[in-house]
């Protein structure tokens, strides 16, 4: 009798122990940067864009950790396979060798900034080549206008280039429109600065912004189906745009 006891409850503990690890949730590690309002560390939820993303992989089945640094460093760790994907990312060439892609979450426009003043338009981008501009190093932006013959002066932070642009060490510099002005609503120095720059019209660039799974990711291409129909899923019952609206980021 106490043999049969003894027995019916390994076979219980074998039972929880496997039930556990068939419903377990695996973990998704992006590197990022500090990209506010789309993602931020002192940000609630980590920012809108982290929401809707860990929203999106939870339907899929997977935990969303996150690891903050320069955006250049992000790109080239999440590239050798030393995080899993690289969150807030645009497309370019380059990229989709390293990278899969998934659907879009959510677009951001670039736009060019400049001191008030200096008067600086343009209806050609070409116009603009005889200008010094500051771009993020790593960007996709700075990386374009570099290709195309642009002199682009790269730098490690947004609020370090739009000092630079005050002191006139450059003429522009391309950034998402949303954070520029987030950035002068909320830094120190840039608050009291901020009406020291305007933005130039038109804008530079619409983008499409992803959260890209390194190729060095196991099963990489399957977490990226997975994503795209939970990110389906919560379009389609409303979860995306009561986020969205959470945050702001869209009228009721």
């Amino acid at each position: 009798m106490r043999i049969q006891w003894v027995m019916l409850s390994l076979m219980a503990i074998f039972i929880v122990f496997n039930t556990g690890s068939a419903v377990a949730t695996e973990t998704i590690t992006f590197a990022t940067l500090n990209w506010e309002p789309f993602i931020g560390e002192e940000l609630p939820e980590k920012g809108f864009f982290s929401a809707l993303t860990r929203e999106v992989f939870k339907r899929a089945g997977y935990d969303m950790k996150l690891e903050f640094m320069t955006w250049n460093r992000a790109l080239e760790l999440a590239r050798r396979g030393k995080y899993d994907g690289l969150l807030g990312a645009y497309y370019n060439e380059d990229r989709e060798k390293d990278f899969y892609y998934p659907d879009p979450v959510a677009k951001s426009q670039e736009v060019f900034v400049q001191r008030k003043g200096s008067k600086i338009s343009y209806t050609h981008f070409s116009e603009l080549k005889k200008y010094k501009i500051g771009s993020l190093l790593g960007g996709a932006s700075g990386a374009a206008l570099r290709e195309q013959g642009f002199n682009v002066e790269d730098t490690a932070d947004e609020i370090m280039s739009l000092k630079k642009l005050k002191a006139g060490r450059i003429d522009l510099h391309v950034m998402g429109m949303q954070q520029f002005y987030y950035l002068t609503d909320t830094d120190a120095f840039l608050k009291k600065i901020r009406n020291e720059f305007e933005v130039v019209s038109p804008p530079y660039k619409e983008y499409d912004v992803y959260g890209p799974i390194s190729k060095k990711t196991v099963d990489g291409e399957n977490i990226v189906k997975k994503f795209n129909k939970a990110l389906q899923e919560i379009k389609s019952d409303g979860t995306f745009d009561k986020i969205m609206i959470r945050f702001g980021q869209k009228n009721n």
